[in-house]
């Protein structure tokens, strides 16, 4: 068996709001999501439908997020379950320094741009929902 994609499902409180930072701050494009009252496919994100749950794409990276209500039906032992915390995501980036320099001007850095141990650059920031976003680009 080989993996073929990655894609974490993370849960948050508000889908919708998690989608337009991700769109807004990141670039991520509105890959699908499913409506919150009707259990509806998605397919264009509109800020007026309530989502349960939403995939985001950029590049090849694909995140999915579900809403408490949601990741609780599917999976009931993390209805209770503390979101952000601990999870750190990794995303290499292109244009490590203009991305760098734009995301500087609208939030604050957990840790600046830095060099990484593994080679190239690292910096990291923090979603709404506290989740830890390294953002790197490759040596």
């Amino acid at each position: 068996m080989s993996v073929t994609q990655v894609a974490p499902r993370l849960m948050v409180e508000d889908v919708n709001r998690t989608v337009a930072f991700y769109n807004e701050v990141l670039g991520f494009a509105f890959v699908r999501g499913l409506a919150e009252a009707t259990r509806q496919p998605v397919a264009d994100w509109s800020p007026t439908v309530r989502l349960a749950y939403a995939e985001v794409r950029s590049g090849q990276a694909v995140l999915a997020f579900l809403s408490r209500t949601a990741l609780a039906a599917e999976l009931p032992r993390l209805a209770e379950a503390r979101i952000g915390g601990t999870t750190v995501i990794g995303l290499a980036c292109d244009d490590f320094d203009a991305l760098a320099a734009r995301l500087g001007d609208i939030l604050p850095f957990i840790k600046a741009p830095h060099p990484s141990p593994r080679g190239g650059r690292e910096m990291s920031i923090e979603d709404i929902n506290g989740y830890v976003l390294t953002l790197f680009d490759t040596p």
